[in-house]
């Protein structure tokens, strides 16, 4: 017979056996409706039958429509079943009381609008109820130990994974609301959880993309077209992506494109629940877009001048008032950023030729990143760790920027020529060089790549040196 005419083999189509959700969360299920996970969750009721072929989340044609053509489920409805109003409480608790200091996006009035419109026949529901999920996606991704297990019985799953999890459904209900030319305010908030969490995961492209979004999105929205009792967050979360924007340009010599003007959203000072988030606006105002523009190594139409990088630096420094009080985690983030800051600052200098040993100005030095380290010694011992843990990987990679520096000044810079080895030494030195290596170790990535990049760097530059090990208490 002729292959032409041989009749295809027909593909078995295999039947889903477990119920909807241990698919989701790929764990084990059992032929008994509700299944035992399900009800040891709590969520019996919401077990889906074995023979449900029904996806996690199907999405409307329009925004018009709550239910998709064919008679699909409710996406709301699907989301809900894996994100429960009692998930959403827990995380939007833990959101207030450790990110909303450093990223005040959301308010208590805010999230009960966000639930009215979810809760209603809105064509925005599944918007409003994506922005909660993202939120709650980052608390359990950033926020809370990644190996726990979900408190109070809600989920049987370690945050880590169930963050995971609602990340992806997240992103998959994202990629399918409808574009806009006139974004919503809530879209714009959409997109940047999203980039907080693929920030947190180290997936840095993945994270510049959505931060490309959602500043393109702020671009597109109209201020005076927002709700005026939410016009205030729009401004705030103009100047969290600011803040984000610019701190990935440094990290990753990336370009800005939010640009502070007359029409930006002005800071408000009298607010002093805020004073911390404004002190960090005020640290990331000067770095602008000819700064920005140095580091990259841009050919520029002029030269360089050593009085604009003194003026960024002044601003840098006297961005932070002594007498401010804060939260723990708001002093972590000032402390650290500014410091980093600091030897960013120190670095372009030392790559244009404007340092000198002989300088009365210590930033002008080529061992400034010595004190810079010191100092930063001083200012994070009495902190919490959690407090700097919560910031994420963000915070590791400025540790490690001024351990890094702190490792080339130790091989470069010379001391008194009757030194043998001609290198800074002191034990003081080296004990804050291995207090900072202990800190990188204890945060989010800090074992598994910036440590390790440090022992080489330090192989490398200091061969003939032995620290102490980073996990060495300091």
């Amino acid at each position: 017979m002729n292959s032409a005419e041989t009749p295809p083999h027909a593909k078995r189509v295999q039947v889903p056996r477990a119920c909807q959700r241990c698919k989701t969360l790929r764990r084990g299920c059992n032929e008994f409706r509700p299944c035992r996970r399900c009800v040891d969750a709590g969520l019996g009721d919401h077990c889906t039958p074995q023979s449900s072929m029904i996806s996690l989340v199907m999405y409307p044609a329009s925004p018009l429509s709550p239910l998709s053509p064919g008679g699909g489920v409710d996406p709301v409805q699907s989301m809900a079943e894996l994100v429960p109003l009692r998930v959403i409480d827990y995380c939007a608790e833990r959101f207030f009381a450790r990110l909303y200091p450093t990223i005040p996006i959301l308010t208590r009035d805010y999230l009960a609008h966000l639930k009215a419109v979810m809760a209603s026949s809105s064509e925005w529901r599944v918007e409003a109820y994506c922005v909660l999920v993202a939120m709650c996606a980052q608390v359990l991704l950033q926020a809370e130990e990644p190996e726990n297990l979900f408190p109070q019985g809600i989920i049987s799953e370690k945050n880590a994974v169930y963050g995971q999890i609602i990340l992806d459904v997240a992103l998959a209900t994202h990629q399918r609301i409808p574009r806009n030319v006139k974004p919503t305010f809530n879209q714009c908030l959409l997109v940047f959880f999203l980039y907080a969490c693929q920030a947190r995961l180290s997936h840095h492209s993945q994270a510049f993309l959505f931060l490309r979004e959602a500043t393109t999105l702020l671009h597109l929205l109209r201020f005076d077209h927002v709700d005026a009792t939410f016009k205030d967050l729009a401004g705030r979360l103009f100047w969290v992506l600011l803040i984000s924007e610019r701190s990935h340009a440094i990290r990753y010599r990336r370009p800005i494109t939010l640009q502070v003007t007359p029409e930006t959203p002005e800071l408000d000072t009298s607010d002093e629940r805020l004073v911390g988030f404004w002190s960090l606006a005020a640290l990331f105002r000067p770095i602008e877009t000819s700064f920005v523009a140095l580091l990259n190594h841009e050919i520029v139409a002029t030269p360089p001048s050593p009085a604009a990088i003194d003026y960024v630096e002044t601003s840098v420094n006297t961005a932070l008032k002594p007498t401010l009080e804060l939260h723990d985690t708001q002093k972590a983030n000032l402390r650290v950023t500014q410091l980093w800051l600091r030897v960013i600052i120190w670095k372009l200098r030392l790559r244009l030729g404007y340092l000198s040993e002989g300088a009365s100005q210590h930033s002008l030095t080529y061992s400034y990143p010595l004190e810079v380290a010191k100092e930063l010694t001083l200012s994070t011992r009495d902190l919490p760790l959690d407090s700097i843990k919560v910031h994420g990987v963000g915070l590791t990679e400025k540790l490690y920027d001024i351990a890094s520096a702190v490792v080339d000044v130790l091989a470069r810079v010379p001391i008194a020529p009757s030194s043998p080895q001609g290198l800074v030494m002191g034990r003081s030195l080296e004990d804050d060089l291995i207090y900072i290596r202990h800190l990188i170790t204890q945060l989010p990535s800090g074992t598994s790549t910036y440590d390790p990049l440090l022992e080489k760097q330090i192989q490398q530059a200091l061969p003939t040196t032995e620290p102490s090990p980073a996990d060495e208490p300091p």
